[in-house]
């Protein structure tokens, strides 16, 4: 029979600290309240108030195609003959 513990996934807590950087990690169920590292609050990181550094603010998706090459402009009136 294989044992796994009901935790083994990590994906209830923070596994990273978002200041810092440094592997947390997670013990029975208790969520931390600082980083026991560098002591960063994650309150704000838990509530979704603020978002780590290191994670961008939209999801990265497909690169864009080039922009079309606009046309060029139409030639101008031509100037009158100085005297």
């Amino acid at each position: 029979m294989c044992f796994r513990p009901a935790d083994a996934s990590g994906g209830a807590g923070v596994n990273k600290c978002p200041e810092c950087g440094k592997t947390i990690q997670a013990m029975g169920g208790i969520v931390l309240k600082a980083c026991p590292f560098c002591k960063c609050d994650f309150t704000p990181y838990l509530e979704g108030l603020k978002q780590p550094a290191s994670v961008a603010p939209g999801a990265p998706g497909a690169p864009a195609a080039p922009g079309r090459p606009s046309a060029p402009s139409a030639p101008g009136a031509p100037k009158p003959p100085t005297a």
